[in-house]
This record gives structure tokens, C-alpha cells and sequence, in this order.
């Protein structure tokens, strides 16, 4: 709320600078409300903090939320009338020649509902007095901290008994301190990130107590630090918990003295539990004290930020995981049943079951909501508790949320309305970052400021809800960067709750998200053909929408009507018809003067534009991805001067778009697409586009139409006129018809080629400068697809030329049938994937000496490969051989291969056997794959000096037993046998010799039977699987013949045709 009235203060006192004709007469009112609205943002940090346990002022900051929306819709009319007054008619019009007729009267209507508003805000600013409100920024910045000690924490556990999970975690953990940083020679620190309630206090209590800790450290110091991180308590703390007395009160630099020389010599281990400090000098002065122990001293902080990680941390950040759903209802059963059996309430255990589902793996939550139903065994109230929601839970009794809520409450305030608007998406939902910060924008939470976009403000809240536990990402871009934001659900719980206390379960209609199941913080239809009439109307009474977004429109064309109400919405900033079945925009659209955002990504079937989309000056995205049938786009386009996000272009012909309209588009961001380059007549309309000032452009897709009638062939020069900035990380380009490419290709990080007729990709220097601009290349990942008339890289003119793709990491070469030159030096290269390419020069490949993965498939007529190949490649660690179907045999040369762990090879149905040589060399192999080579029968003696190897694989074999050698692998530790037709058994000396296994996979062995008495001898263990083996699943369940060999294997799984699904624990 504070970051909303404070654009809305911002706003007002804009307008009120620019003295605009329009404001004559409410110029003064604005002042007011301005003043007022300033001395009402001053007391919002308390009552953040008091509204969860105080009902008036719940209640005033709903009041509060409702008037603030009101007079963002004057504004919002303020700003459309100057739009429609300054724009209409192609700008012809001003605000000095509009009618004055017209002007008197928006003067008039906005003057009357100023005041009505005015008097409001001075009613709220009264009560504010009343509710005994203060501004917090006279006194502390921080929030206030418990100071009743309910949440101070120890180093011993309370519950032991209620510890479940959590064990593979502390040996984790306690390996690192004892073992790995034991001669660390400065003090190593080690932080245990996760959201509230997950248990990580719990963890580093576990880990203090451990007994490996405590042969290995003296002394084991514990302190709580909380919010408040005070260097001087924090020392005296740890200084009472080494000495039998406390200390005296003393000054900072005795304190400091005195906690080294209780420390100076000696391997200590101290926790810092529940750390929010983000302040790094103030970290600096207490890490300099602690830097006097002995070898290996260790830290370990807990915290829910990892930006506090970042900060504090030396070692690998531990990411604590949720419970599983089994250990979480553990928890719950015995908070919930205590001693007695819960067998004994068969009802209650399967409502109990779905109850744990809330709990979302979070301890905290299982025990609390546990604890809650204690005492209680009615049916009626565990189901009430199945269907509440954890946010209207009493808190007095459950503590999930107040524990919680510390995270929201130490957010900076002016993040905090963005993180409770993510409430208005369902449990689950992958939010993506595009689409929130859009929603955050249209509903006026965030602003640019005077170093950073809107846009980059929406992306930094959302970093800083990351890193504070609250947001989870799901998916990633090809950068690294991501794409898509999962809340857990309890967070979400949190966010509801707030959400709750400030707008009393509404949004003020200002969101509307049609077709979205289960959604209740906004209005929601199933859209269908007739469910649009009933929106249509529906749309006529939500006259303050801000954003709306129609999900799920399925096969149903959009209604002309449903398009025509929309276009009535004068306050609507974000409209989101993304996959959307359209042919065209109705012109009416355009009159959405204060439109920010239109989201089209996928809209299929969209053939054109509306006309007057030149009018939507205030459009900052537009967004057009994946809108494959888009073939006209309007003229004007180039006077959105606002626009950061233009998802796809389509030169349209001399009454149309064409591409010198980009030019003063330089603010673009994010991907372009130019399709249908082939109607470009001239370069130099590809030159006045200016792509090369458009420094935040990350990626470019340039299209030209396979199946072109013009006969005109301009690609060359055309590519060459769009060259990009050097900021650019990725370039696709589909369809190009020219023989090579221009020198500017080396500048783009990535670049992906399909569909071209080129011959190569650097066939000549257009001159002296260009050849100088190749070196040094930026290129690092290079694609090249479907080029039928590919001959080699670089053309004979350039060969040997230095540093062409000196950068060069990836390379890919796909259905390049006429690849026949060898491959030029790149001694950067570290991975190489090769696919239908028959002609390729294989031995090229050996000077790739810095290569450590290689994928080569599809090679047709292919017997053998050159001795030479995989001469000098000491780095490679994977190499992969597939659907070489007439391969007959492996190079010996594959023991020269030192470095490779992971050799993969399928499909090759004529190999019968691998390189006893060539496998000798192997030591560091980790990882062996074998699929579908059905007449390999036996892997050779070579195999025996595959010491290293963890993992078999070897799926489609004709042979009758498992291959001999397989014995010669102690380390083994998973074996996948997966379609065995004439398998008959195991050998017995399976359990004598794999001492090693922990997960045995048996798959479509039909004729198998039985399993090897040895196999009980097998403690390693840990699963075993058999899929469709007909004869041999049954006889292993439960009770069956060969049950008493394998029921002390923790995890056995049997699926089959004739059962179900059987795990059995």
C-alpha cells in the first residue's frame, strides 16, 4: 500500500507542476489531497504491523484501499481525457483548441469527485490519530522484534522424538565440517537457507548434537540472533556460553578481546540461528573477531534469505528440502493422536491424510495443525479444518502464520503490495515473471525511479522475494534466467492472510482473470461461447478494471461483442488475450488510451492489426510471440515511442509497416522477430531500422519464407543491413538464401541457422575491416540445421583465418548432407553434436582437443570410424554413438579417452562386441549405456578395468544370461537390465561379487524366473524394480516364492500386466 500511494503522491504532484487547463479549478484540492496523502503514507509501517491483531485498523486500511483506488480513477480519467484530447485525429488536436464546451465539463465532473475524496482522506487521516498510529521512520527502521522470547531458539531439540527427514541432511552437513573443511585455514561458514517453519533450526541443532561434532570441535557455541544483529550481543552471547559466569557489561573492544582469547587456538563451532542481517560491514565486524580459532572453525547460519547467504556464506549454500507427504502425516499422527493408536480412528486417518496436503512438507505446519486437532475426534471438526484454509485458522492456537509472517514484515515496505497481490493467483500456479511484473504495473504497485525502469523495478522485487524464501523458481531461459515463479503453498497462505487484512477479500475489481479455475480473489468465468455474453455484460459494471486476463478460450473463436465491451474499459492498462482464437482486433481496441500492456502471445489464428493501433501511445508491451499467422501489421507502429517489448514485425507492403519504422524504437528489450524478410525490396529500408542502437535487445529471430514466390534474392545484403548490436546473446535465423554470412555473426553469442541454402558460414571478407571485426569473436554456441548445401564452416578464401571461432563452445551440426570440409581449429569448443551428416571428415575431430562432449547420430552407411578420431581428445567425459545402424565396431583409439565417465551407444544393431583395447584406458569411466544393440552379447575382458563404474545400463539384448564381466565392477551401484527376451536367470555370483549395488532394475525379462539366492546377501541394496517381467513379478510380491530373498530390500516396486502399481515397504 505504501508504494501505491506514493506513486499516486508522486502523480498528483506532477500533475499539479504541468498546471494543465484541464486541472483549472481542483488544482488546490489536489495540494490538499497530495499533503494528506503524505501524512497517511508516514504511519504505514505501523499499521502493517498492527493490523493482524487489531480489527479497527483492519479495517481503516480497507477504508484506506478503497479511496486510494478512487482517486487513482480520477487520475486515470485525468490522463485518458489528456490522451484522447492530445492524440485523437492523428495529433492534430491540443489541449488549447479542444472544445471548451467539453472542457467545462470534465473540469466540472473531476472537481466533485475531488472533493467528495478529499473529505475521505481527511476522515482517514483523523482516524489514524484515534487508532494512535506513528510514524516509524522518526525512530527505528526495523520492525519490531519478539521480545517475549517466544521464539528464541537453543542448542538442544525439544521434541527428538518429533524429528523425521531430516537425517541424510545432518550427515550431509556434518561430512563438510568434519571432513572437507577441517585444514580450512580460515573460518569456514556454512548457511542453511529455506522458508519459515521447514525446519532449520531444527537441522543445525541436529548437526551441534551429533557426536561426530563433538569429537571434532570444542567449543559448541549456540547463539539466536534474530533481526536485531547486534555485533556487541551477539559476542557476549557467545562469550556466556563458554564461561560458567556472565559477563560484566563491558564496551565493544573489551567484549572482542575477550571472546578471542576463550577462542584463539582452538576448533570451534558456533550457529547462528534465524540471521537477517543484510548488512555487510556490520557482518565484517563480527566475522574479523571470530577469525582467531584453530584450522577447520566452522559457522553455521540459519536464514530465510539467500541474499544473507550470499552475504555471509564461505561455503556451498544448503537449500533445506520440504518433508515428503509420508513424513509430514508421521508428524501429524503423533501430535494429533499422541499415545494412542490411530488405527483406532480408521475416519479420522483418511481425513487426516488430506489435511496433511495443506501442510505442503513444511514440519511446523504437520505439527501445529497436529497439535490443533489434539483433543478434538468429531468427524465435523477435522473436516472443518480439511476444508479451511490455513489463513483462516485460529493463529492463537496454530502459530503457522505469525511464524511466517516475519518474512513479510522484514520485506522493505514498498515490496510488500507486490508480494500480497501474487494471492490473486490460485495454489500451484507457475507465475511468470513477465506476466506479474505486468500485473504489478497495471495495478500501480511498482514505478520506475531515477535509475531503473519500471520494467527492471518489477524484476528486482521479484529477485528480493526469491532470495527471501518467498517465491520458488520453476523453469529457466537458455541464459540461465528465470522464467516462471512457484509460491509454496503456505507462503501463499501468508500472502491471503494479508491480503485479507487490507482488502477485506476483495481487489476493488481492479484484476479480473476470466477462465481460471478456483479462483477467489477475482472474478472468474468458465469461458465458453455462451459464458461470453454473460462476461460481456459483466464488463459494463467493472468500470475501475485495471487488468484482465482471459485464460482457456479452448476452440471458441473470441466474440466481436466480448472484443467491443473490452475497448469500453477506459482505465484498463493490462489486456491479456494470449492464446486467444481471433482472425483480428476490432479498431474500437485503440481506444484504450492508458493501455500498457497487450499480451497476443499465440493468438494462432491473428492475421492483422487494428489500424489505429498508433494511438495507443502510452502501449509500453506488445507482445506477439508465437502469432505465426500474422501477415499485416498498420502503419505507425514507429510512433509507439513508449514500447519496450515488440514481440514479432511483418514488413507489410508500401500502405503497411515497414522496418524504418523501428528506428526510433531503441528502448526495445527482450526477443524480436521480423518475419517475411523476402518483401523487403530495398536494404537500405532494412538499414534505417537501426538495430544496432537498440542496446537492450537480447534476441533476434530473422525469418525468411521457404516457400517464397518473389524471385528477388536480396538476403545478403539485407542481413548484413540489419546487423544488431554487439549486446545481442542470440540469433535465429530460418530461411536465409544467401551463400554465406556477414562478419557481424561473431559478435552474437549464440546463433542458431535453419533452412538455409548457405554454403558456408564465412565464405569470404566483404572487405579488410570485416576481416579485422572477426577477431576477437564473441560466438560461443552455434547451430546449424536442414542447410542442404553446406560444405564446410569457413570457405576456402578464409581457411586457417585466426580467431573465426576462437570463443566457440557449442557446436551443432543437423541434416548437412553436403558437409564435407574439415573442421576448422576451435580451441574453445566443449561440446559437439553431430546428426545426419554422412560426409562429414571425421579425423577433423581430433583437433578439437579442448572437446569434452560428443553426441554423433543418424549416420547412415557408416561401418567403422577413423582410428584417428578420438586421437587427443584427453578431456572428453561423454561421448555418445546412436542409430549408427551399420556400425560394426568402436575405435581402438577409445583408450586414449582418460578423462570419459559417461560412454553412451544405441541403436547400433550390428556391433557385437567393444574394443577389449579400447576399453582398457577407461579408468575414469563412470557411467556405461547400452541400448538396443541386440547382438551384443559379452562386453569383452577390457571391461575389467572399469573400476570406476557406478552405473550400467544395457537395455535390448538377445543374449541368455548377463554378460560375464559384469562381475569385475565393484563400485556398481545402480544395474538397469530393460528388455531381455532370452534371460533366463542370474548368475549366482551376482550377490558374492556387486557388493556395492543400491538399486537393481529389471525390465521385460519374460523367460526370467527366479533370482539368485546370493541376493539376500546384498545389504547395500535399497530398490529393487521389476517391470513386465511376467514369471518373475508375481513370485516376488508379498508372501510369494521368492519374497524371502528380497524382503530386506527397503524399497521394492512391481508393475506388470496382471497387477497394479505395487510398492511394498
Amino acid at each position: 500500500m505504501e508504494a501505491f500511494v506514493g506513486i499516486l503522491v508522486d502523480t498528483l504532484n506532477s500533475m499539479i507542476q504541468k498546471e494543465s487547463g484541464l486541472l483549472c479549478g481542483v488544482a488546490t484540492d489536489m495540494e490538499k489531497l497530495a499533503r494528506l496523502l503524505s501524512t497517511i503514507k508516514a504511519v504505514l509501517e505501523d499499521a502493517e504491523q498492527k493490523q493482524f491483531t487489531d480489527k479497527a485498523i483492519q479495517l481503516w486500511f480497507q477504508e484506506l484501499n478503497g479511496v486510494a483506488y478512487e482517486i487513482d480513477d480520477v487520475l486515470d480519467d485525468y490522463a485518458a481525457e489528456a490522451s484522447r484530447v492530445k492524440y485523437k485525429n492523428s495529433g492534430c488536436f491540443s489541449l488549447m483548441c479542444y472544445p471548451i464546451a467539453g472542457n467545462l465539463v470534465f473540469r466540472h465532473r473531476i472537481g466533485t469527485r475531488m472533493k467528495e475524496i478529499l473529505e475521505k482522506f481527511n476522515a482517514i487521516a483523523d482516524e489514524r490519530i484515534k487508532l494512535g498510529l506513528i510514524d516509524q521512520k522518526r525512530g527505528s527502521n526495523h520492525f519490531q522484534v519478539d521480545s517475549t522470547g517466544t521464539r528464541e531458539t537453543g542448542s538442544l531439540l525439544k521434541e527428538p522424538d518429533l524429528v523425521l527427514g531430516r537425517d541424510e541432511a545432518k550427515d550431509e552437513i556434518v561430512k563438510i565440517l568434519v571432513n572437507q573443511v577441517r585444514d580450512n585455514q580460515n573460518v569456514s561458514v556454512l548457511p542453511i537457507v529455506g522458508v519459515g517453519g521447514l525446519g532449520k533450526t531444527t537441522l543445525a541443532q541436529l548437526v551441534l548434537n551429533d557426536e561426530r561434532i563433538a569429537k571434532h570441535f570444542e567449543p559448541k557455541l549456540w547463539v539466536w540472533v534474530s533481526e536485531d544483529f547486534n555485533v556487541k550481543r551477539i559476542i557476549k552471547a557467545l562469550i556466556n556460553s563458554i564461561r560458567e559466569t556472565p559477563v560484566e557489561e563491558l564496551e565493544l573492544d573489551p567484549l572482542q578481546r575477550k571472546l578471542q582469547e576463550l577462542l584463539r587456538g582452538k576448533r570451534y563451532l558456533v550457529v547462528l540461528d534465524d540471521v537477517w542481517n543484510e548488512n555487510l560491514e556490520e557482518w565484517e565486524k563480527l566475522k574479523s573477531v571470530l577469525e582467531c580459532g584453530s584450522r577447520g572453525s566452522s559457522i553455521i547460519m540459519t536464514t530465510r534469505m539467500e541474499k544473507v547467504a550470499t552475504i555471509m556464506g564461505t561455503l556451498k549454500t544448503y537449500y533445506l528440502s520440504s518433508l515428503s507427504e509420508n513424513q509430514c502425516w508421521s508428524l501429524f499422527r503423533q501430535r494429533a493422536f499422541g499415545r494412542q493408536e490411530a488405527e483406532e480412528y480408521p475416519n479420522l486417518v483418511v481425513i487426516g491424510k488430506e489435511i496433511v496436503k495443506k501442510c505442503g512438507g513444511v514440519p511446523l505446519a504437520a505439527k501445529a495443525l497436529g497439535g490443533f486437532l489434539r483433543f478434538k475426534r468429531g468427524e465435523n471438526e477435522w473436516n472443518s479444518v480439511k476444508c479451511s484454509e490455513i489463513w483462516n485458522l485460529p493463529q492463537d492456537t496454530t502459530h503457522i502464520l505469525p511464524a511466517l509472517r516475519l518474512s513479510y514484515l522484514n520485506l522493505p515496505i514498498e515490496f510488500r503490495g507486490c508480494f500480497a497481490y501474487c494471492a490473486a493467483f490460485p495454489k500451484g500456479y507457475e507465475i511468470e515473471i513477465e506476466e506479474v511484473i505486468h500485473l504489478w504495473m497495471a495495478n500501480g504497485l511498482i514505478s520506475s525511479n531515477e535509475t531503473m525502469e519500471v520494467e527492471d523495478v518489477g524484476v528486482a522485487v521479484l529477485t528480493e522475494l526469491y532470495y527471501r524464501s518467498l517465491f520458488q523458481a520453476v523453469k529457466e531461459d537458455e541464459f540461465g534466467n528465470a522464467l516462471t515463479f512457484k509460491m509454496h503453498d503456505l507462503v501463499h497462505d501468508l500472502a491471503r492472510s494479508v491480503t485479507e487484512a487490507k482488502h477485506g477479500g476483495t481487489e476493488s475489481n481492479r484484476t479480473m482473470i476470466l477462465g481460471m479455475p478456483n479462483h477467489q480473489l477475482t472474478v472468474a468465468f468458465p469461458i465458453t461461447i455462451t459464458g461470453i455474453d454473460q462476461c460481456s455484460s459483466f464488463l459494463s459494471n467493472c468500470g475501475s478494471l485495471r487488468a484482465l486476463m482471459v485464460k482457456s478460450m479452448k476452440e471458441d473463436e473470441v466474440p466481436r461483442n466480448f472484443l467491443n465491451a473490452i475497448s469500453k474499459l477506459k482505465h484498463l492498462r493490462h489486456l491479456d488475450l494470449s492464446r486467444s482464437l481471433t482472425v483480428e482486433l476490432p479498431n474500437s481496441i485503440c481506444d484504450l488510451w492508458n493501455l500498457q500492456i497487450l499480451n497476443l502471445n499465440y493468438s494462432l489464428i491473428l492475421w492483422s492489426l487494428p489500424k489505429g493501433m498508433r494511438f495507443l501511445r502510452n502501449l509500453r508491451h506488445l507482445c506477439l510471440h508465437g502469432c505465426w499467422s500474422l501477415t499485416y501489421m498498420p502503419s505507425g507502429i514507429g510512433k509507439l515511442t513508449c514500447l519496450r517489448t515488440l514481440g514479432m514485425v511483418v514488413p507489410s507492403g508500401k500502405k503497411g509497416f515497414r522496418l524504418s519504422e523501428l528506428r526510433d524504437l531503441n528502448m526495445l528489450r527482450g526477443g524480436l522477430t521480423i518475419m517475411h524478410l523476402e518483401r523487403i525490396e530495398d536494404k537500405k529500408d532494412a538499414e534505417e531500422a537501426c538495430l544496432i542502437k537498440k542496446q537492450s535487445l537480447r534476441g533476434l529471430n530473422l525469418h525468411w519464407d521457404s516457400e517464397r514466390n518473389i524471385q528477388r534474392y536480396n538476403d545478403e545484403e539485407v542481413l548484413e543491413a540489419l546487423k544488431p548490436c554487439p549486446n545481442l546473446q542470440l540469433l535465429r535465423v530460418l530461411g536465409f538464401n544467401g551463400s554465406s554470412f556477414p562478419s557481424w555473426i561473431s559478435t552474437v553469442t549464440e546463433v542458431a541457422v535453419k533452412e538455409s541454402a548457405a554454403e558456408y558460414i564465412v565464405g569470404a571478407w566483404e572487405s579488410t575491416a570485416a576481416a579485422a571485426a572477426m577477431s576477437p569473436s564473441s560466438l560461443k554456441q552455434l547451430e546449424l540445421k536442414n542447410m542442404p548445401n553446406l560444405k564446410g564452416m569457413l570457405g576456402r578464401e578464409v581457411q586457417g583465418t585466426p580467431g573465426v571461432f576462437s570463443q566457440l563452445q557449442s557446436l551443432s551440426f543437423g541434416d548437412c548432407p553436403t558437409l564435407t570440409l574439415p573442421l576448422p581449429r576451435m580451441p574453445s569448443l566443449k561440446k559437439l553434436s553431430i546428426s545426419s551428416c554422412p560426409n562429414m571428415a571425421w579425423a577433423s575431430i581430433s583437433n578439437l582437443a579442448s572437446l569434452n562432449s560428443l553426441k554423433i547420430k543418424n549416420i547412415k552407411g557408416l561401418s567403422c570410424f577413423p582410428e584417428e578420431m578420438l586421437q587427443n581428445l584427453s578431456l572428453l567425459e561423454s561421448l555418445t554413438i546412436r542409430e549408427i545402424w551399420d556400425l560394426l565396431a568402436l575405435p581402438r583409439s577409445l583408450a586414449s579417452l582418460k578423462a570419459l565417465k559417461e560412454l553412451t551407444i544405441k541403436h547400433s544393431p550390428e556391433l557385437e562386441s567393444l574394443p577389449e583395447e579400447g576399453l582398457r584406458g577407461l579408468a575414469s569411466l563412470q557411467e556405461l549405456h547400452l541400448v538396443d544393440c541386440y547382438n551384443l552379447v559379452s562386453l569383452s575382458m577390457g571391461t575389467k578395468a572399469l573400476k570406476s563404474l557406478t552405473h550400467l545400463s544395457i537395455q535390448g539384448s538377445y543374449a541368455t544370461a548377463l554378460p560375464e564381466e559384469v562381475k569385475y565392477f565393484p563400485a556398481l551401484q545402480k544395474l538397469e537390465l530393460d528388455d531381455f527376451p532370452n534371460l533366463t536367470s542370474l548368475p549366482d555370483w551376482f550377490g558374492d561379487h556387486l557388493t556395492s549395488l543400491q538399486h537393481l532394475e529389471l525390465v521385460k525379462c519374460p523367460e526370467l524366473e527366479t533370482l539368485p539366492s546370493s541376493i539376500q546377501m546384498m545389504t547395500t541394496l535399497q530398490s529393487l524394480t521389476i517391470t513386465w517381467c511376467n514369471l518373475l513379478g508375481p513370485r516376488c510380491e508379498r508372501g510369494g516364492e521368492e519374497w524371502h530373498k528380497i524382503k530386506h530390500i527397503p524399497d521394492v516396486t512391481i508393475t506388470g500386466p496382471e497387477f497394479e502399481l505395487c510398492t511394498i515397504l
